[in-house]
């Protein structure tokens, strides 16, 4: 061979090896966009599984207070002459359902932030989150407003008993 094949072939050796290189940029690109992807689809579904479980625990709470308000309502009334609680203490569960409702109307609202997540500046990210927060702690005290109604049934109960 002389000198010119070898240049020639020095340079289809040199375009292969880029060409190969190529290759394996795009499958490292593509692997690295199928594991990104995959983490995406987890963080999504990790989130719907947070919303459905406040949603579970939200509708737990919610029945909850409502068998409570029936409960304080039939001890206000019964027996006739001498009701078990007085009927004015139903107010109690009743501003938390009124409060249960408050936080409803908030996570909806949270909801139709989070809708439009992909106009969202980095004040935005940071705002969901202090809403998020908030709204956790707020559950929160609701779910201890209704246990306290119920600590204050019982301890009705075993007085008038």
């Amino acid at each position: 061979m002389d000198r010119k094949e070898l240049e020639i072939l020095e340079e289809i050796n040199q375009s292969l090896k880029q060409v190969s290189a190529h290759f394996e940029t795009n499958e490292l690109f593509s692997e690295s966009e199928k594991l990104i992807s995959k983490a995406e689809n987890r963080v999504e579904n990790s989130l719907n599984q947070i919303q459905n479980a406040f949603d579970r625990i939200h509708d737990k709470v919610f029945n909850f207070n409502n068998v409570l308000i029936g409960v304080y309502l039939v001890l206000g009334t019964f027996p006739d002459k001498a009701p078990i609680l007085k009927i004015w203490t139903a107010i109690f569960p009743i501003l938390n359902l009124i409060f249960l409702v408050f936080i409803d109307i908030r996570q909806m609202e949270i909801h139709r932030f989070a809708s439009r997540e992909m106009e969202w500046t980095a004040e935005d990210r940071e705002e969901y989150g202090k809403r998020i927060r908030k709204q956790t702690n707020l559950s929160l005290l609701a779910l201890m407003a209704s246990i306290s109604c119920l600590v204050y049934l019982i301890i009705a109960l075993i007085n008038k008993g």
